[in-house]
């Protein structure tokens, strides 16, 4: 290969450093600004939420085993690990095996009370349901966290998911980062890999998950990338890629509300993580929506050829002449920017993949992967302080409202992954 594609790590490193590309003080997670806009032309929403048809607790038993089903009492909080616009999770030990797991919340509305607050309520614990389908039917993909059940209260919603320990893609971004907020171009192209395995495996089952961000992505105890909340996910099915609202992140939001909105956030997530800040940035929603519509993608001198010609494909505001990386996925894989990398090794994990950042784990249980911020609040401070303040009526009666919502994955599944 010729020189004109190598990639020099050192003199990134001082180009980088030269442009001021960390900041003075750590990045703050854009999981605080995270937006959901209700277009005009969408009709406003029915005055009850629905759980949707093809739910179902079936699989809470199989071959006549004794099921796994769990309560909340069978869990004890351990500390906190984050939260989030719509939530905020926990750390739990199950009393009786000890496994580990991340247990994610939502406190539950009354509908009259919510309707009053224009639906902004109601679509939060939409969100949740949908949540709970979509994790509920994807069960096997290594770069796609796990649901092991759904539960509820009288207050709040619960999902039992996967504990990831390794930590949030965007702490190891900002944390202890000897190129400051960015990442050297070879672990940027194994990550994003990692990141389009699961995009494209979503995307063939018809959901769209419109919140690709670093945050939303853990490493796993061996340093693989695994893809978290699913709350503004869609199931869009068989032939209509529309999404009807304009949802996610500023700095990762698409142009449009089509299916390829993911492989645009993609591209905004690779030039993250090689310059320390999102493509398009602004001190407001409106100014970054703006600048995603109308300004000219600008790529940084330091980039390579590689990563240029890959970002200018994935970053073409016209759905149309964008990169079509669901119907072109060889091409995809076979671009000069992943060169280095076994697409079938990496699609298995097998041992001849050996990730760019193994975790240091000296025990799952102390978090030490996750933020401070969150890590050093008393589980019992915590429980006080809502991320969402949703009003609620004691007297009403959701176990009625919500019947469905609970869930327990099969017991070979759980036995397998948990």
């Amino acid at each position: 290969m010729g020189d004109i594609f190598t990639f020099d790590d050192e003199s990134f490193a001082k180009q980088a450093s030269d442009l001021n590309i960390r900041d003075s003080t750590r990045r703050r997670s854009s999981v605080y600004r995270r937006i959901s806009i209700r277009p005009s032309s969408v009709a406003s929403h029915n005055s009850e939420l629905v759980i949707p048809s093809n739910f179902s607790d079936v699989r809470e038993e199989e071959s006549g085993k004794a099921s796994y089903k769990k309560a909340l009492q069978d869990f004890v909080p351990i500390r906190v690990l984050g939260q989030g616009a719509y939530g905020k999770v926990h750390l739990v030990q199950d009393k009786s095996t000890k496994k580990l797991y991340a247990q994610k919340q939502l406190r539950k509305p009354v509908i009259p009370i919510v309707e009053e607050f224009n639906g902004i309520h109601s679509n939060h614990v939409k969100r949740t349901i949908y949540e709970r389908q979509i994790l509920s039917n994807i069960n096997h993909h290594p770069n796609i966290v796990k649901l092991f059940h759904a539960l509820q209260d009288k207050d709040k919603f619960y999902l039992i998911l996967e504990y990831i320990p390794g930590g949030e893609l965007f702490h190891h971004l900002t944390s202890n980062n000897s190129l400051g907020s960015a990442f050297k171009e070879d672990h940027v192209a194994f990550y994003s890999a990692q990141m389009a395995l699961a995009l494209r495996h979503l995307h063939k089952l018809g959901i769209v998950y419109r919140d690709l961000k670093p945050e939303n992505c853990l490493l796993d105890s061996r340093g693989n990338l695994v893809l978290t909340d699913f709350g503004l996910s869609k199931d869009i099915g068989d032939g209509d890629e529309n999404c009807k609202s304009v949802i996610g992140t500023p700095e990762y939001m698409a142009p449009e509300v089509l299916k390829s909105v993911d492989w645009w956030s993609l591209g905004c997530v690779i030039y993250d993580m090689m310059s320390g800040k999102a493509p398009f940035t602004g001190n407001s929603h409106k100014i970054i929506q703006d600048k995603i519509l109308t300004k000219k993608l600008i790529l940084p001198f330091y980039f390579s050829l590689d990563a240029k010609d890959l970002l200018n494909k994935l970053l073409n505001k016209s759905p149309e002449k964008r990169f079509k990386v669901d119907d072109q996925w060889p091409k995809f894989t076979q671009h000069r920017f992943f060169r280095k990398l076994n697409w079938n090794s990496l699609e298995l994990q097998d041992d001849s993949v050996v990730p760019p950042i193994i975790p240091v784990i000296t025990d799952p249980i102390l978090a030490e992967n996750f933020s401070p911020e969150f890590t050093n609040q008393k589980v019992s401070d915590y429980n006080t302080d809502q991320a969402l303040n949703i009003p609620v009526d004691r007297s009403a009666s959701p176990y009625d409202f919500f019947e469905g919502f609970s869930y327990t994955a099969p017991n070979s599944f759980i036995d397998k992954y948990s």
